[in-house]
């Protein structure tokens, strides 16, 4: 369970929903060269997992989080403000410098939404980030399978949702979250981004 939780950290989300649409959807990239799509997958990499993982190196090497895994409730704010501020210049630079296909900057944009979003709830509840990340993901592709049909195969959406249960269940199994915590995370992450893409993207 702990390798689960590792391997579906939320701030591997991005990446992992960039390279799913490079092997589904490689035309939703467009006008990006086909060759040239690992090169973007990386500075989303770069971005949105690294640069962020290394903030939070600092604010527990500063004693701001006593846990890479910050589990106190009182302590997740500071590292989900610093988290959204990095994606949100990442959005930024998207848009204004990158030229980034529309579907990708507003999978972007709801992502940073969501984390601000979660930024504020953590203020009186630890919601679980892992569910939100998760289950986001799994409501953008969802989206796109409603608005665009047959770019998005039932084998992939069946796929993120198994993926998606077993996330948040080893949250759960590792105890910790609660089952509020975590389903109040997956039940955010879904609906929001789902509702974001449908609507924008």
């Amino acid at each position: 369970m702990k390798t689960i939780s590792a391997v579906f950290h939320p701030l591997l989300m991005a990446t992992y929903s960039c390279v799913v649409m490079f092997l589904v959807i490689p035309e939703i990239f467009s006008p990006i060269r086909y060759e040239a799509i690992p090169s973007f997958i990386i500075i989303v990499f770069i971005t949105t997992c690294v640069v962020p993982a290394i903030s939070i190196l600092f604010l527990k090497f500063t004693q701001r989080v006593s846990s890479l895994e910050i589990t106190k409730l009182e302590e997740r704010s500071l590292p989900f403000l610093s988290i959204g501020t990095f994606y949100g210049v990442t959005c930024y630079m998207f848009y204004s410098k990158l030229n980034v296909p529309w579907p990708l900057l507003i999978m972007m944009i709801s992502v940073t939404l969501l984390i601000f979003i979660i930024y504020l709830i953590s203020f009186r509840f630890k919601i679980s980030v892992h569910s939100a990340a998760i289950w986001g993901v799994a409501g953008l592709f969802s989206a796109m399978a409603v608005k665009y049909l047959s770019t998005v195969n039932v084998e992939v959406l069946a796929l993120l949702f198994v993926l998606s249960g077993l996330t948040t269940t080893s949250r759960l199994f590792l105890g910790r979250h609660t089952p509020a915590e975590s389903w109040s995370g997956a039940f955010l992450g879904f609906v929001f981004c789902f509702t974001a893409f449908f609507l924008l993207g």
